[in-house]
């Protein structure tokens, strides 16, 4: 039986694409730096742009239906190498994300719940201070999720569909009075963030959407999983796009109305402060019920995700070992793979959020390499003049995220901790892989004595 369907689809997708960032980028970088015009604009462009990477997916995901996704597409159309280096891409972006989500959640407790403690300040990190609570948290949260997915698929979907329609309904309702209660104040609050066109603030919002939009190709590595038509897991997918982009852009104009914007800098959490002031204490509540649904869905998805590549690659380069998992809808998972995932995405939180904010760079570069790689394969199974060109501008698309991320041509590119990291886990994915192929090699000479 599988346990897998439309709905699981869309809440896997739609659940890793929206977590923490779409509750707190509105009042810390959309308003104050870019304004509600040029947010807007850059979205619905990028929504464009992913139209036909997520078309390319759609396809490869027809000829490959493999768990894996974007590894498996690499490595079956475009060889080992090219596997490899589009599984070491896209691992460095779902693990980034599972602690970035994990550590949101003592944001949640610490903005909604007036008793709960940080705790013992430990130490700081790039000013940054780091909290004993909030690290134990973040760890609980983890770990709990490390439980779950290791007792098997079945349970880790129930608590994403949970997760996902609790945040999609806590929003509606916040959403519907707040357009009910809006009046002069509202409208004076918003020509302040309103903003003036500027393209290169366009073009920053551009360059975020690799890591805002990352979780939609989440669908890809459950390829193995389910037996939903590629039309039906497209349109699923695209659906779950749509609902983020409108999501960050209602959370955007929510936080817009209730705050002006010489408010935003002195406010610690603008969205929240605004659904207080348009809608009240009460409604508050529904708005962190939304958020951890969204940071507590995004984790899970990308656990799912995550143990699925691991396995992926790791049988292909015979690492770890198989005595003990769980089933899948066909594949089995082993249990150090999820031990692993959980293990690797603990160490992250003792480095601070200002560090995790490397993070989010990196599986934005991540993310975008297998983008472009996927379109690559697309473009090689390509039967007709349609599909290439959908390909062909998918792989330009994919480029034109790295150009902007990774060179200061037009003021978007990453950090300069977020390259030397680059750096580092570019060589350690050229060690590993010269290490597993060494080793193969040498058993093969083995078997063949």
């Amino acid at each position: 039986m599988s346990y897998i369907g439309k709905k699981e689809i869309f809440t896997i997708a739609l659940g890793s694409v929206i977590g923490w960032g779409a509750f707190v980028l509105p009042g810390n970088i959309f308003l104050p730096d870019y304004g509600i015009l040029n947010t807007l604009i850059g979205f619905m462009i990028a929504i464009g742009m992913l139209v036909f990477i997520e078309k390319s997916y759609t396809k490869v995901m027809a000829k490959v239906p493999k768990a894996g996704g974007e590894y498996s597409f690499s490595t079956e159309l475009l060889g080992r190498k090219s596997g490899f280096i589009t599984g070491w891409g896209l691992l460095l972006a779902y693990i980034s994300i599972i602690p970035l989500n994990a550590t949101a959640v003592p944001m949640v407790l610490d903005a909604v719940f007036p008793m709960y403690s940080r705790g013992l300040l430990l130490y700081s990190v790039m000013d940054y201070p780091v909290y004993l609570n909030d690290i134990l948290v973040s760890l609980g949260i983890i770990a709990l999720f490390t439980v779950i997915n290791i007792k098997g698929i079945k349970g880790a979907l129930s608590a994403q569909n949970y997760l996902v329609f609790a945040l999609l309904g806590s929003l509606f309702l916040i959403v519907a009075m707040v357009l009910f209660g809006l009046g002069e104040t509202e409208q004076t609050n918003l020509d302040s963030n309103w903003g003036t066109l500027d393209t290169s603030s366009v073009i920053r919002i551009i360059a975020f959407a690799p890591w805002a939009f990352i979780g939609f190709d989440a669908v890809a590595q459950l390829s193995g999983d389910h037996k939903v038509s590629p039309k039906t897991v497209s349109r699923m997918t695209m659906l779950a796009i749509i609902f983020g982009a409108i999501i960050y852009n209602i959370l955007n104009f929510v936080t817009a109305v209730g705050v002006n914007q010489s408010q935003l800098m002195d406010s610690s959490w603008a969205t929240g402060q605004a659904v207080k002031t348009l809608v009240g204490d009460g409604m508050f509540y529904f708005l962190a019920i939304a958020m951890f649904g969204a940071v507590v869905s995004g984790l899970n998805g990308f656990f799912i995700s995550s143990s699925r590549l691991v396995t992926t690659m790791s049988n292909d380069f015979d690492i770890g070992f198989k005595v003990k998992g769980v089933l899948g809808e066909g594949v089995f998972i082993p249990t150090w793979v999820m031990l692993f995932i959980g293990i690797c995405s603990m160490i992250v939180p003792f480095f601070g959020r200002t560090a995790l904010l490397w993070f989010v760079d990196l599986s934005s570069v991540g993310a975008s390499v297998a983008y472009f790689m996927t379109c690559l394969c697309a473009y090689k199974i390509a039967t007709n003049n349609k599909d290439l060109i959908i390909s062909t501008v998918g792989m330009i698309v994919s480029l034109s995220f790295l150009v902007f991320l990774l060179t200061p041509i037009f003021d978007s590119n990453i950090s300069l901790p977020s390259y030397y990291s680059l750096l580092f886990w570019v060589i350690f994915g050229v060690v590993i892989y010269m290490y597993t192929n060494r080793r193969q090699q040498r058993s093969r000479k083995l078997t063949s004595l």
